[in-house]
């Protein structure tokens, strides 16, 4: 069973936005590697080889338009422990493909948290406060959604983009 998510994966200059950010915010706890930098849509868990293939049709049949986020906030998320990138304001579009994402996963019987859905980049890790730091807001233009498995390996965790669908 593979460990698996569906999210929305940065272009080059959000990525780099992001990873000089992470490197002013490199003492308050763990960063996260640039290459892991990412928007959860939802969150699967552990699904088998005939779930993920399931799942995989029908996020296939989904329609998919461009998804602008502006990412304008620091927050700090306690219980979690960390740093994020978060957004005022946010283009309603991500929280239809969550919603329709969600709803194919619980038709293959896949628990899915019942929670309201806000995009947000996981900067550090192990953060121990909020903190006030100014910064340019990042503009997170994605192209598409893809599904992603989460590794863990002995240098921590790493994302596999298993498969992409892009915006038409």
């Amino acid at each position: 069973m593979k460990r698996l998510f569906f999210a929305l994966w940065p272009e080059q200059n959000a990525r780099q936005q992001c990873a000089a950010l992470i490197s002013q915010l490199n003492r308050t706890g763990k960063p996260v590697k640039e290459e892991n930098l990412h928007v959860t849509v939802l969150f699967l868990g552990r699904i088998s080889a005939q779930q993920q293939a399931i799942i995989t049709k029908e996020a296939g049949k989904m329609p998919t338009s461009l998804i602008m986020l502006n990412f304008d906030r620091l927050s700090f998320w306690k219980k979690p422990a960390v740093l994020c990138l978060t957004a005022s304001q946010f283009d309603q579009s991500v929280s239809t493909l969550n919603e329709n994402l969600a709803r194919i996963a619980k038709q293959q019987g896949i628990p899915i948290e019942n929670r309201l859905f806000k995009p947000h980049v996981t900067l550090v890790k192990k953060a121990s406060s909020a903190i006030d730091f100014d910064f340019a807001p990042i503009l997170w233009q994605s192209i598409g959604f893809c599904l992603v498995e989460s590794c863990s390996g002995p240098d921590g965790v790493e994302y596999r983009i298993i498969q992409r669908w892009p915006a038409i």
